[in-house]
């Protein structure tokens, strides 16, 4: 188990990580990779409720 130090490390990264952002094509907008888990899971929830064809996100970069 690591200590507090290498925990809050490993928080930082994490955010960092996800604070990262891409050009989204479709959106045509930067977005940060958390916002690419909202986006998904928008378009999942969206399948389910309105029947909607569901497009599973495909990595370009």
């Amino acid at each position: 188990m690591p200590n507090e130090a290498g925990r809050k490390l490993v928080v930082q990264t994490v955010r960092d990580e996800s604070a990262t952002t891409v050009a989204h094509r479709t959106i045509k907008r930067s977005v940060a990779y958390g916002e690419l888990l909202h986006l998904v899971a928008l378009s999942l929830a969206r399948h389910c409720l309105e029947g909607t064809p569901y497009k599973p996100f495909r990595i370009w970069w």
